[in-house]
């Protein structure tokens, strides 16, 4: 599990997302994680059954718009 390996590197703020340690690139200077979004899409897809469309919008909505809580997290595009 990559996170549990750089938790120690993590700002305590940063925000950990659920069941997405999968998509995590790596972490900033600040401690921040970076997740690749296509990833985050490839995971929800297979978690729950949708199509790219649903889990786009899922993320879009749900996922993205936590990015102003906390320290946060970035995403890759």
């Amino acid at each position: 599990m990559v996170i549990e390996r750089i938790r120690h590197l993590l700002d305590e703020e940063a925000i950990i997302l659920d069941g997405l340690d999968e998509a995590v690139m790596g972490h900033t200077q600040d401690g921040l994680l970076v997740y690749n979004y296509e990833l985050m899409l490839d995971l929800f897809m297979k978690q729950n059954k949708w199509t790219w469309f649903e889990a786009e919008e899922w993320v879009d909505f749900n996922v993205l718009g936590l990015l102003g809580n906390g320290s946060g997290f970035i995403v890759c595009f």
